[in-house]
């Protein structure tokens, strides 16, 4: 079998097979719209690909930089469709790691691993094989609210002046301005057109988003989504009402309760009030006492290791 090697390239179908093999690889759930996203935002070089030379796809290598650790670079696992050999996967990682090493870039050389994947074990094993050792490790912090409860808080002084709305089509550019405006979520977005596509295609296109107002002046936004068990975004087996994204204008943090309320709102006017809201944030720990008290605690779910490679 011919296999032919290629980095990445837009508009050459490239992104649907990277999802297909990311798919059967993991058994999570991934769109070739988000991958696209992601491609675009890198080089060329830190996408690359095996497929055969009637372009079936076999295996496929990312790297990313951190968007928060400045000079690391992130490289990512050679995901195979089953029956690649093993050479493919090794060439594809060499390949890709030796590009990093010699990369003015990059001083530090890391991966993520996340727990859902069905052969995280077997992940690992191939970067515990090439040197890697664990630096932190990433938690949810999860809280389920009950919207009925919700919706009936007392609103405190500081925020009874607040109001709340619907957001339109007519509203993007407030939700693209609130994102920039949020020193946390800014970074979330890779390119000014995957942060566009986000609020147009996926937020605005699914309804249930809601901006909250000080006068005139939009401080706070998040969206519904009724979310069933995917195992990468919400773990477990019944569905949850999740806040998809949430938007806080600098100055203006105690407006996350009139925020909560009007989303509380939103789900009873959406049918959903028996099913939970759940609010959720991330955050990473690496001390011993801190990773062993998170296991005793059911609203803390670890879902990712990060491992790094201790020497360029």
């Amino acid at each position: 079998m011919k296999i032919i090697y290629r980095t990445y390239e837009p508009d050459q179908g490239l992104d649907e097979l990277q999802a297909r093999i990311y798919t059967e690889a993991s058994g999570l759930p991934v769109q070739a719209e988000q991958i696209r996203q992601r491609n675009l935002s890198r080089q060329p070089e830190m996408t690359r690909y095996a497929l055969t030379d009637k372009g079936e796809p076999l295996a496929y290598i990312t790297a990313r930089d951190s968007s928060s650790e400045l000079g690391r670079t992130y490289i990512g696992y050679p995901w195979t469709m089953q029956g690649t050999p093993i050479e493919v996967q090794t060439k594809l990682f060499n390949g890709m790691f030796d590009y990093l090493k010699n990369r003015e870039k990059t001083l530090e050389i890391a991966t993520t691993i996340v727990l859902t994947a069905k052969i995280a074990d077997q992940q690992f094993d191939f970067f515990h094989s090439k040197g890697f050792v664990e630096k932190n490790r990433l938690y949810r912090y999860n809280l389920d609210f009950d919207a009925i409860e919700v919706s009936t808080w007392k609103k405190s002084k500081e925020i009874s002046n607040f109001t709340s709305r619907g957001a339109t089509i007519d509203d993007l550019h407030l939700l693209i301005e609130l994102s920039q405006a949020d020193a946390f979520l800014n970074p979330a977005f890779p390119t000014p057109e995957a942060r566009k596509i986000y609020f147009k295609d996926r937020v605005l296109k699914d309804g249930h988003a809601v901006i909250v107002f000080d006068n005139s002046q939009p401080v706070a936004a998040s969206a519904l989504l009724r979310l069933k068990p995917n195992q990468l975004f919400l773990t477990g087996k019944e569905e949850r009402i999740v806040m998809r994204f949430t938007a806080i204008r600098s100055g203006f943090r105690h407006a996350w309760k009139r925020l909560l309320i009007a989303m509380a709102n939103e789900v009873q006017a959406a049918g959903w009030a028996k099913i939970p809201l759940r609010v959720s944030f991330n955050f990473q720990a690496s001390a011993p006492l801190a990773t062993t008290l998170a296991e005793m605690q059911s609203e803390l779910e670890l879902f990712e290791v990060v491992l790094t490679l201790p020497n360029k």
